[in-house]
């Protein structure tokens, strides 16, 4: 078992002893925070070089689907280690089989359980395709549990009153109906809020929805 399985494991038991003795968590950890909508490889791609992912990285991603960001950040970016959280069986256990057969068992992890539980600390580079609700409900944790330089990459969705980092001299990078955020730790939730309109939750699933159909609005 890796450490980061100990780690989930440990932690996880810590939180139903609590229960036992009669202390209550903290808060519900909720269970699952968004759909599985699939991010394309070439958004992955971006999401990494945003992120700047490199050698030295260990990769979480956060509800990692069919394993493509792992994948693509053990492959072509050769980040030290890529660990995903997953809520589905049936896709974690993809994954695993995909990982074996590949000969990364090594370098890529994929936990089944709920990623609100999750031990952080060693996160490098943490990639998101949640929602802005979501994200709001990850980030106690994020400011808990990361450590300093900690980049987090959220794909469509901001962490909202954080200060996004600058990319090629704008606080996001748009890629056709894809947009993508970089966030830093502590710099991120340390800076006041940017002031301004955002766009409606409803107006980004919109664009998510008009992905799948094939009719993305200019």
């Amino acid at each position: 078992m890796s450490s980061d399985s100990r780690r989930f494991i440990s932690h996880l038991t810590d939180r139903l002893r609590s229960t036992e003795r009669g202390y209550p968590f903290e808060w519900e950890a909720p269970a699952s925070v968004a759909p599985y909508v699939p991010t394309p490889i070439n958004i992955v791609k971006k999401m990494l070089e945003v992120g700047g992912a490199g050698p030295d990285d260990v990769v979480y991603d956060l509800g990692c689907g069919d394993g493509r960001i792992l994948f693509t950040a053990i492959e072509e970016f050769n980040v030290k280690k890529a660990v995903g959280y997953e809520l589905n069986a049936s896709m974690c256990e993809a994954v695993m089989r995909k990982v074996k057969n590949k000969g990364l068992e090594d370098r890529i992890e994929v936990i089944r359980g709920n990623f609100f539980l999750a031990d952080l600390s060693s996160a490098t580079l943490i990639t998101l395709y949640l929602t802005t609700s979501g994200n709001a409900k990850l980030k106690p944790k994020f400011e808990k549990e990361l450590r300093d330089g900690t980049r987090i990459v959220s794909h469509d969705f901001p962490i909202n009153g954080w200060m996004s980092m600058r990319i090629d001299e704008a606080f996001h990078n748009d890629i056709g109906s894809h947009r993508i955020y970089l966030y830093r730790v502590p710099e991120s939730f340390r800076l006041e809020e940017r002031k301004g309109p955002r766009e409606p939750e409803a107006g980004r699933w919109g664009r998510i929805r008009d992905t799948f159909r094939g009719t993305i609005r200019s």
